[in-house]
């Protein structure tokens, strides 16, 4: 199954990327993202449509970044309060490690285009698309999830499996809703500079 592939191309970019790292972080990242960009228009080339670039998805993408933010945000509390997760400043911290790499605007720029645009534009923009024709879209929700958490399990970092958990519920839940990739694409774009740059939890 050529979809099963792409996931294991996902698999071993991110574990070279996380693990491995044998290049600029930033750089591996932005072309890892590109590629599976390509691999997703190429599968899905209607992706957007006029139509879908409207008010509504705009607003529905910008508002749900702002909520998940503030998501994370209480969620950060909640770990600080309860010490739920051993070690969790340690594990956040080293999700920030990457940031002084670059100047925090390239960073920046680069979170909103390539990076945010191409995980979400495969993730769920190709993947979920592709599961949900094939076997429903409730599993095709499911599987993106399991997959899209699967990929961050090298990294061996809690937080950044939880996370990825989470983002993957909330962008798949979007995507589910709405029936096109814009406003899923639009909240991830944003998302990802404002809590890594702009407005960072660590």
């Amino acid at each position: 199954m050529k979809y099963l592939i792409y996931v294991a191309l996902a698999c071993v970019l991110w574990f070279v990327m996380f693990v491995l790292k044998p290049f600029n972080f930033w750089v591996s990242m932005a072309f890892s993202t590109s590629l599976l960009s390509v691999i997703s228009y190429v599968n899905f080339k209607d992706q957007f449509k006029k139509e879908y670039f409207n008010l509504k998805e705009i607003s529905i993408g910008v508002g749900s970044a702002v909520i998940l933010y503030f998501v994370f945000f209480a969620g950060r509390y909640i770990l600080d309060t309860f010490g739920i997760i051993p070690n969790h400043s340690q594990s956040i911290s080293s999700v920030y490690a990457n940031k002084e790499i670059f100047p925090a605007w390239v960073v920046g720029m680069l979170l909103f285009f390539p990076i945010g645009f191409g995980e979400e534009f495969f993730w769920r923009g190709y993947l979920q698309r592709y599961l949900s024709v094939k076997h429903g879209k409730w599993i095709g929700f499911g599987l993106t999830v399991v997959f899209y958490t699967v990929v961050h399990i090298p990294t061996m970092n809690p937080i950044l499996m939880l996370a990825s958990f989470i983002v993957g519920v909330y962008w798949g839940l979007i995507f589910l809703w709405r029936g096109n990739i814009v406003a899923a694409l639009l909240s991830h774009m944003l998302w990802d500079p404002f809590i890594f740059v702009v407005f960072p939890l660590n």
